[in-house]
């Protein structure tokens, strides 16, 4: 009994997702189809691991093993999942590029994407002290 219980709070839960997504679908602007992933998501939409899984052709259980491995975090976990941001999509297609076109397992997928963020962060540092630099003269 307890299950079922959970079971329907469950739905309920996802029923409330469903309409805050199809409310935020009428004042969302438009997206163009070549940037859709997944036509049937507002572009601010949490994604599922079976999203992502078929925006870069891949099995939902390769996706999981990735967050497993701790190469994307979900953005919440509700009780049918984990839900992903759009930010995880380009992640995971940097990860199967990484992979496919280059062989890297994913210890090493784990070290490149590491430097690439501190790589930006230092840009975006340099930047700032730039425009620090600018003010004072």
């Amino acid at each position: 009994m307890h299950f079922e219980s959970e079971n329907h709070s469950n739905r309920k839960t996802l029923r409330q997702f469903d309409l805050h997504i199809n409310n935020s679908k009428a004042r969302l602007p438009m997206v163009e189809k070549s940037q859709r992933v997944i036509p049937s998501r507002a572009a601010y939409a949490l994604l599922s691991v079976e999203d992502l899984a078929k925006a870069v052709s891949l099995r939902p259980r390769r996706v999981e093993q990735f967050v497993g491995f701790g190469l994307i975090e979900p953005k919440v976990t509700i009780g049918s999942g984990p839900l992903f941001s759009r930010s995880s999509l380009h992640r995971l297609q940097r990860i199967v590029r990484l992979r496919r076109d280059l062989g890297i397992n994913l210890a090493g997928i784990a070290a490149v994407l590491d430097m690439r963020e501190r790589i930006e962060n230092l840009q975006k540092e340099v930047e700032w002290l730039r425009g620090r630099v600018r003010l004072v003269e």
